[in-house]
């Protein structure tokens, strides 16, 4: 397809040509695809306010707390020294994103992004409660009388919704019972936390009073990476040029030119110029131009979801070089992933010998060292766990703390020393493999060395 006037590609959408800033008012869409990202969009919602509650074996299902440096995905612990896990899965995710990306287009923006769920399901409806249609209501604010307190009554509504996201947003960093004492307690015992909860309860006020669109089409890098990610061969909202040209009630093709697709538009761009980064695939302009085929007899998805090949040739193919190389390397990392989770154990130990220390020679036979030992519980169950060396019988481990009993999730530091005959070392390094035990049953092993004498 060849667009004539490319104009609308050399500023963004909501600077007009003198560079004032203009806002995008969205005429509320109706249909099909519009009730389906409702409920979809619902469900997102309540996953987001529900999974720090939901609780799977004792775990939050969701919860990130950093300040404790504990994570809890999907009912499962992890902890700082899971880094490669943590890695691992910001991995899996980034490439499950990619592949996403290249064969579906920006669908994850229109429909699960929470930028896009807030806006367009919860603060537009706000909107479109108080003063109806956007567009309708400027041009006849000035014969309302109420239009001032309706104006304002929505701003009202716009921060206690800003202050609630506030709160689900920091339920998935605090757990809901640590923002419930929080909340309870006297503002004076938590001023930073109150600081910062209205900072951020003001911030998304201004974000979705103000930004709106700006979030999706300037500041978001995902959207700018869509262009290097998308090809002809990629499912996106499109129109169909080949039937739909040429435009205009008199002329041959199906679109008139009516522009109700560009009305109900969040970003406010004009489907019919093509490919642009700025569309989010949230179908409202599916459901627009449905309704006016409807009307003028003419059959639907002149908008619709396909690819540029799929207008030109008539098929749908998203399987190409590149889909099968994203593919094959998240099955990798997925793969790689469940083995290094299934294989994690419920106790993490470390072992380390004490900075700046060497061998210490208590008499002529015995020769000892001393280490930093480090255990984490990562289940929420108490351990009641022993040390012992697998390969030597009758030396104690002495601890300077009682290491027998480890409640969940908590941590113990303390320190090691391990005494051995001279007899028994097999070098100037000798290594030693020390069992945790739970129960008569290892359930962890670490390797240490053991330094003795200079000979």
């Amino acid at each position: 397809m060849e667009i004539n006037n490319e104009a609308f590609r050399d500023r963004p959408l909501n600077l007009d040509e003198a560079g004032n800033t203009k806002r995008i008012l969205a005429k509320q869409p109706k249909g099909k695809w519009y009730n389906r990202r409702t409920v979809f969009a619902w469900i997102c919602i309540l996953f987001l306010v529900l999974a720090p509650i939901i609780k799977i074996n004792g775990n939050p299902l969701m919860l990130l707390d950093i300040a404790n440096r504990k994570f809890s995905l999907f009912g499962n612990l992890f902890f700082a020294q899971d880094t490669f896990i943590m890695a691992l899965i910001m991995l899996v995710t980034v490439v499950c994103i990619v592949l996403f990306t290249v064969i579906y287009g920006r669908l994850w923006c229109g429909w699960a992004c929470p930028q896009t769920i807030f806006l367009e399901m919860i603060y537009r409806r706000i909107e479109y409660l108080f003063e109806g249609n956007p567009l309708k209501n400027l041009k006849n604010k000035k014969e309302d009388a109420f239009f001032i307190f309706r104006r304002i009554g929505k701003h009202l509504s716009f921060i206690i919704i800003s202050f609630l996201i506030t709160n689900v947003f920091l339920m998935w960093f605090t757990g809901p019972d640590k923002l419930l004492e929080i909340i309870s307690s006297p503002i004076s015992e938590n001023q930073l936390g109150f600081i910062f909860m209205v900072g951020v309860s003001l911030f998304y006020y201004f974000v979705y009073a103000y930004l709106r669109e700006q979030i999706c089409t300037v500041f978001c890098p995902y959207g700018r990476l869509q262009g290097v990610l998308l090809d002809s061969r990629s499912i996106s909202v499109i129109y169909d040029f080949k039937r739909g040209e040429p435009r205009g009630r008199k002329n041959e093709g199906d679109c008139i030119d009516c522009g109700q697709c560009i009305a109900v538009c969040p970003t406010g761009i004009d489907i019919k110029n093509g490919s642009q980064y700025e569309c989010i695939n949230c179908t409202a302009c599916i459901d627009e131009c449905n309704n006016v085929m409807k009307k003028i007899n003419k059959p639907v998805n002149l908008i619709r979801f396909d690819s540029y090949n799929g207008i030109e040739t008539g098929k749908k193919s998203i399987f190409n070089a590149r889909t099968y190389a994203y593919s094959a390397v998240l099955l990798i990392l997925i793969f790689v992933l469940g083995f290094t989770v299934s294989n994690r154990n419920s106790i993490d130990v470390s072992i380390i010998r004490m900075p700046g220390t060497m061998c210490q020679i208590i008499d002529s036979t015995n020769v000892s060292n001393i280490y930093n030992v480090k255990i984490i519980n990562k289940t929420n169950k108490a351990k009641h766990i022993a040390f012992k060396l697998m390969e030597i019988q009758g030396v104690n481990l002495e601890f300077t703390n009682d290491i027998s009993l480890i409640e969940e999730g908590k941590t113990i530091e303390t320190v090691l020393m391990i005494k051995l005959p001279k007899q028994l070392l097999t070098g100037r390094t000798t290594n030693l493999d020390i069992g945790i035990f739970e129960n008569n049953t290892m359930i962890a092993k670490t390797v240490i060395n053991f330094i003795g004498p200079q000979n």
